[in-house]
């Protein structure tokens, strides 16, 4: 389950694309040209998604993708697959 981190109210994307900067503004992305939507920067924190939820807020979830680092020794680097 996401969470909200700062409400934005952000209409349906037509067109264009919403992205988090990794300092934490969010911008429009639409036809080559970047618009800065919110210029308060948000906090991210290490092993979470941030994204734009259908409610147009920014949230974040957990990064099921990000291991800790003992379980990232099980695994071939960029991959799922075990170690031999």
């Amino acid at each position: 389950m996401a969470e909200v981190v700062k409400k934005l109210g952000l209409p349906q994307p037509d067109g264009f694309l919403y992205f988090v900067e990794g300092d934490g503004t969010v911008w429009k992305h639409q036809g080559g040209q970047k618009t800065i939507i919110s210029k308060s920067k948000v906090k991210r924190e290490e092993g979470y998604l941030y994204f734009i939820d259908l409610n147009g807020d920014l949230a974040k979830k957990a990064n099921a993708q990000q291991r800790d680092k003992a379980s990232n020794k099980l695994y071939k680097p960029g991959t799922q697959l075990e170690r031999d």
